[in-house]
């Protein structure tokens, strides 16, 4: 196992952009008022995996029937109203741009998100300018791979890009299922208990209450840290 920090892997939402509740409004507009589940719900609930996940999820809840015609169409419908919203309110998570930028400038990173593409070019064409997709080697999106998180491949598939092996890269994540999806590729975690509570990220081994309590050198020294 490498003493010596190789590379950094973000998720997204949670992480780098504050786009939980631009997720749920784009998917209650998609499904329609029959949908009943609130934004706690989906928060506790409903996020960590994919689009497929939360809106099955959201379905239950509400005791909505529906087929795969019609998920493809709540999934247009969330996807042409998701890229509208995120233009008008897209805000980066304190800390987290600065953070990319920084580590970009010393060691390769890449992004594992459960977002589709489409959502992850939505969201970067306008965060930091529109120069925030340049600097991640590798983009793992939800189309690029065959099974969610918790599923281990998101991270498996992102630290093969990069070419380094997962226990020399850290993990940031915000959720539960995120957290086992990188520690099942054999990456260590940084969680942030921003959209949830630090006792559900348990897994990770520190978390953190923002990014901008965590730099490159902190992410070092963690990393030089023996494991418990």
């Amino acid at each position: 196992m490498s003493s010596e920090l190789q590379a950094v892997v973000f998720d997204m939402d949670g992480v780098i952009i504050e786009s939980e509740m631009i997720h749920y409004r784009s998917i209650c507009e998609a499904m329609g008022e029959n949908m009943k589940v609130s934004y706690q719900v989906f928060l506790e609930q409903c996020t960590g995996s994919d689009e497929r996940f939360a809106m099955g999820r959201m379905a239950a809840f509400s005791d909505m029937s529906y087929d795969e015609e019609l998920f493809q169409e709540w999934s247009r419908l969330k996807a042409t109203a998701y890229a509208r919203l995120i233009a008008e309110e897209v805000n980066p998570m304190p800390g987290a741009i600065d953070l990319v930028e920084r580590v970009a400038e010393e060691l390769p990173i890449g992004l594992a998100t459960g977002s589709r593409r489409s959502d992850v070019d939505a969201a970067f064409r306008v965060l930091g300018g529109g120069c925030l997709a340049g600097l991640f080697q590798t983009i793992v999106t939800s189309g690029d791979v065959a099974h969610s998180k918790p599923h281990p491949i998101t991270y498996s598939k992102a630290v093969e890009d990069l070419g380094v092996e997962p226990s020399a890269c850290f993990a940031i994540e915000d959720s539960p299922n995120g957290i086992d999806s990188a520690l099942g590729a054999g990456l260590r975690v940084i969680g942030v208990d921003v959209m949830h509570d630090a006792s559900k990220l348990s897994r990770a081994e520190r978390v953190v209450s923002t990014l901008t309590d965590v730099s490159l050198d902190s992410l070092r020294k963690w990393f030089a840290e023996p494991l418990a």
